[in-house]
């Protein structure tokens, strides 16, 4: 194995490992390096260090809306520690756009083509192999994704900084606002409304192709710019799905929640990486959708601590559409609660299936989803509420039980 093929193994496993929960990493790395000694010491080592700083990637690529601090302001006493530079590679930075834990996400102007970027870098001081490894295969990640509803990536690389060589991604900036709000300013009715929504999807579709779950979908990572194209930003927390490289590009430790609690899915917010596939960004769409159209949440979650909005999110149903505004009864409630669906194989099973019954609406065909019929919803009931449950069949066996001796007597 040369080099270059040595260095693609070690990101591979390295990852995949990141992606196992702690119990699951010790066999999972001796099948991988088995025969291969000195390979499974250099990913261990990484193992450490990635464990002290887990938080890099949650870095977001932009913010919700466009308050973007000067870099003249950015390097006075807020963050004396890193001031912010004048230049990083052919890109002059114009302002600080968001930063996390471990990166910094710069407004800058590139050279040649001239025009506007969101610059991510990693932080001065940060350089673990651990750390290189994830913005590589971030950055790879979000190369991956070429559609018109999902901020392009146009460069990655090194660049010559006074703090030393730094990794970056230039990323396409978009000015525009969050979906709901756009909505709202242009007081878009229910039909324009659902046909955003379908464009959203299809994006969401076109990275689920590629082999990316999103995992934090949500109105303030979906900006709407002045053509009313919608587009999709902050891929930097999503997990590949394929099996040539199954990672993440954030670790999720247990109990680690990633994402934005009133958009996650029932299997999401039980905090484990291995039950989240696709549907998982289907019913934050779902969610999503619900928001744009009736103005609010499906759930109350405000003053809940994390374990209640959990028990809610798994166990409760959503506030039903049409209680909010009656004309969502019928085929536009159907189709939002089968996005939202607890039970995964109840819900669309793809972003673009969900798109497509948003379609048949619009043009008034007959949609593919179904209301829930009342056995299930019975069912759903007893297993909500088992104690009640047990307590009327009882009741029910002791009446009729009553009934059958009175008539014998």
């Amino acid at each position: 194995m040369n080099e270059a093929e040595r260095h693609d193994r070690v990101t591979q496993v390295f990852l995949a490992a990141c992606e196992l929960r702690e119990e699951k990493r010790a066999s999972f790395l001796n099948q991988q390096c088995a025969g291969d000694p000195e390979l499974l010491a250099d990913i261990e080592t990484m193992l450490r260090e990635d464990s002290q700083n887990p938080h890099f990637l949650a870095t977001p690529a932009l913010g919700e809306g466009f308050d973007i601090e000067p870099a003249e302001v950015v390097t006075g006493s807020k963050h004396p520690a890193f001031p912010v530079p004048s230049r990083i590679g052919n890109f002059k930075i114009l302002g600080v756009l968001g930063e996390g834990g471990m990166g910094i996400v710069y407004l800058a102007e590139q050279d040649n083509p001239r025009r506007r970027v969101a610059l991510k870098v990693i932080r001065p001081g940060a350089r673990s192999n651990s750390v290189f490894k994830r913005f590589e295969y971030e950055s790879h990640i979000l190369g991956r994704l070429q559609h018109i509803g999902i901020a392009q990536v146009f460069d990655a690389g090194l660049a010559d900084t006074e703090s030393g060589r730094r990794p970056y991604f230039a990323m396409e900036y978009v000015k525009g606002v969050p979906l709901t709000e756009y909505a709202k300013t242009h007081a878009l009715g229910t039909r324009d409304r659902l046909i955003l929504m379908s464009r959203v999807c299809d994006a969401v579709h076109h990275a689920h192709q590629k082999g990316v779950i999103h995992r934090d979908l949500k109105p303030g990572n979906i900006l709407v710019d002045e053509s009313g194209q919608p587009k999709i930003l902050d891929f930097g927390v999503a997990r590949a799905t394929d099996s040539d490289v199954q990672a993440t590009t954030m670790r999720t430790d247990v109990g680690q929640l990633i994402g934005t609690i009133s958009y996650m899915s029932p299997e999401q917010i039980e905090g484990d990486p291995e039950a989240l596939d696709t549907r998982s960004d289907v019913y934050a769409l779902g969610v999503v959708c619900y928001q744009l159209l009736a103005e609010r949440l499906p759930y109350d979650l405000s003053n809940k601590m994390i374990y209640e909005a959990a028990r809610v999110i798994r166990d409760e149903e959503p506030t039903p559409m049409s209680s909010v505004k009656r004309l969502f009864r019928g085929d536009v409630e159907t189709i939002v609660h089968k996005a939202m669906e607890k039970d995964r194989e109840r819900r669309y099973q793809s972003a673009s299936d969900f798109s497509a019954d948003i379609g048949h609406y619009v043009r008034d065909e007959p949609i593919v989803a179904r209301p829930a019929s009342a056995a299930y919803q019975l069912r759903k009931f007893a297993r909500r509420n088992r104690l009640l449950t047990v307590s009327l069949i009882l009741i029910f066996v002791v009446l009729v039980g009553a009934v059958i001796g009175v008539s014998l007597a």
